[in-house]
């Protein structure tokens, strides 16, 4: 039995005065081992004991994990705190098994050669489970090139010729699902109206398991391909193609587009066509919700009788093989303005609705909070999808956060600008857009890459239980800890030192509530919460491990925690955190 030992945390029993969507707030100190040492892996919640714990782990390595608890009740009043070692916690993700924090495998991906033709390699996956989640985090590094065994007619001759499409690997068995397409050859390729790729499922000894053709009457693009986390599944979606001298041969509607879902196992689970409002269409993401999947992204109407898919906007185009510079072909379409903003919504074998709405319309039924100067309109760009949620009335939201690329200065990259979120009714509708100003701090004056926006926001949705309400919950990169570290290194034949300095930027998130009023679509003005110098709690020790969202929910789902970590501002060890935590209680019928 654990031994009971209160002084571990002292409870302050201060409590702020509550905004208005936090029913309670209190504060704590830790005065036990983590406060210094290492990560919060796990919070495991228990509604019958009415009960959570908060597992920091101490010690991490092949071998042994090692694990201080701390035990509260649900007024956030310390119950117990105690040590223990190998402590295995039921997964998040009912997808998802766990298998112990830390796992190598050695298996096999794919990839094309300059010449578009399909490559395996040989792939040392590196596994670490990742206890908010739920699920493991796969890094990996490319080992040997590798030809697939008893690939037989399929490739081994020279008349047929696989050149890589797509494909998913399946880390945790180190297995790989591919599609490839199967060429013939230029020549025969454009004689012949039959369009034929080949889904395979491959082990980790290079053996194929399955082989499916997926053929098609017509040349076809590859506009998609996704694995859907929450199901395993992989999903593509294929439209026509068309050049010079395959006019008999393409297909007659170039909005004729091909749905395809495979299970883990390579099975084609469904397939089927729908009609597309956009011809030119590029998908930005996929996102699946219960058994329906949804598709967005921005595209463009031009003359759909005589135009079909082509680069960017599409992966591949049938004959030609695939795109051998994937990153290009990304910062293409994130410089793109475009004059629609498509929605698909794939549900019982079928598609459910179609949407496009042009720009235009969006901003004109944009809506602002009223302190905000003005609406942060949508301007038709790629942005990174955040959620899809649906209301208890069928409605779809859809949130995201729009972004620019920095070149100039120091640091480059992505800089995350305002927040987005577009509502349509259940049968595909448009209804409202929210264009949400980033209050973030810029980096330096002219505000480009390497401060607070350079890391994107977070969000949350939650419908009060009398459904008129929507509360949008914020995670907003406010400000960043920079952490640096100094190595000398003495080269004794020259008598010279060097000194290297590497510096590690964490995002400190806090967070804010506005509220949607479903009925006119009013949205209110944001609220921080959490104290001034509170920052929602993520992994400062270990690469950010412990960190994928700053909540967690008690009593089956109907009220959420909030834990943040107070800062103190100094610039190195104790003078940097201080140790003290935030916790608030979110009720949305409060």
């Amino acid at each position: 039995m654990n031994k009971k030992i209160i002084n571990g945390l002292l409870c302050l029993g201060i409590a702020f005065s509550a905004t208005a969507q936090i029913a309670q707030e209190k504060i704590v100190e830790l005065t036990g081992k983590s406060k210094n040492k290492g990560y919060l892996g796990n919070v495991v919640v228990d509604d019958t004991k009415q009960q959570f714990d908060m597992v920091f782990v101490t010690k991490d390595n092949n071998r042994k994990v090692e694990y201080e608890v701390y035990q509260f009740d649900y007024e956030f009043n310390l119950l117990n705190n105690f040590k223990e070692a190998e402590r295995k916690i039921r997964s998040r993700s009912k997808n998802k098994t766990y298998k112990g924090d830390y796992q190598e495998i050695i298996g096999v991906t794919a990839s094309s050669n300059m010449m578009g033709k399909l490559v395996l390699r040989k792939t040392l996956y590196i596994n670490q489970w990742n206890w908010w989640k739920g699920g493991y985090e796969t890094t990996k590094k490319l080992l040997d090139k590798e030809k697939p065994k008893e690939i037989g007619e399929d490739g081994d001759d020279k008349k047929r010729k696989l050149f890589y499409t797509a494909h998913k690997d399946i880390a945790d068995k180190g297995e790989l699902l591919v599609c490839a397409l199967v060429n013939k050859g230029v020549i025969s390729m454009y004689k012949e109206a039959g369009r034929e790729y080949l889904l395979m499922h491959i082990d980790k000894d290079l053996n194929i398991i399955k082989k499916t053709p997926i053929k098609f009457d017509h040349p076809q693009s590859l506009l998609i391909s996704k694995e859907l986390e929450d199901t395993d599944e992989w999903v593509m979606i294929f439209a026509p193609f068309s050049a010079q001298g395959l006019g008999k041969l393409a297909d007659p509607n170039p909005n004729n587009l091909t749905y395809i879902r495979i299970d883990e196992a390579g099975n084609v689970k469904e397939r089927f066509n729908f009609n597309s409002k956009c011809n030119e269409w590029a998908i930005f993401d996929a996102y699946a919700v219960g058994g329906d999947v949804y598709f967005y992204g921005a595209g463009n109407i031009n003359k759909p009788e005589k135009n079909y898919t082509k680069s960017p906007f599409s992966i591949n185009n049938d004959a030609m093989p695939g795109d051998r510079n994937p990153e290009t072909r990304l910062t293409t379409l994130e410089t793109m303005k475009f004059e629609y903003l498509q929605v698909a919504k794939i549900s019982g074998g079928k598609a459910d609705f179609v949407s496009a709405v042009s720009i235009e319309d969006i901003n004109l039924k944009g809506i602002k909070p009223a302190a905000q100067k003005k609406l942060r309109e949508f301007d038709g760009k790629k942005f990174i999808l955040n959620g899809v949620n649906i209301t208890s009335s069928g409605d779809i939201f859809i949130s995201g956060q729009d972004f620019k690329i920095d070149n100039i200065g120091a640091v480059k990259g992505r800089v995350y600008k305002d927040l987005l979120m577009f509502q349509f009714g259940k049968a595909g509708e448009f209804k409202r857009y929210y264009g949400i100003e980033n209050t973030a701090k810029p980096a330096g004056l002219l505000g480009g890459a390497g401060g607070a926006k350079s890391f994107p926001s977070e969000f949350d949705l939650y419908e009060a239980p009398n459904g008129k309400d929507l509360f949008w919950n914020v995670f907003l990169v406010q400000d960043i800890d920079v952490d640096c570290s100094s190595e000398t290194s003495t080269n004794y034949i020259n008598n010279t030192e060097t000194n290297t300095t590497t510096c590690v930027n964490t995002p400190l998130y806090q967070g804010k509530f506005g509220k949607i009023d479903l009925a006119s679509g009013s949205i209110t003005d944001f609220t921080t919460f959490g104290g001034k110098n509170y920052f929602l709690y993520l992994d400062l020790e270990d690469n950010g491990k412990g960190k994928n969202s700053p909540h967690f929910s008690i009593n089956s789902g109907k009220q959420t925690v909030y834990v943040a970590r107070q800062r103190k501002g100094g610039f190195s060890g104790s003078e940097r955190w201080g140790n003290s935590l935030w916790f608030g209680k979110f009720d949305p019928t409060k």
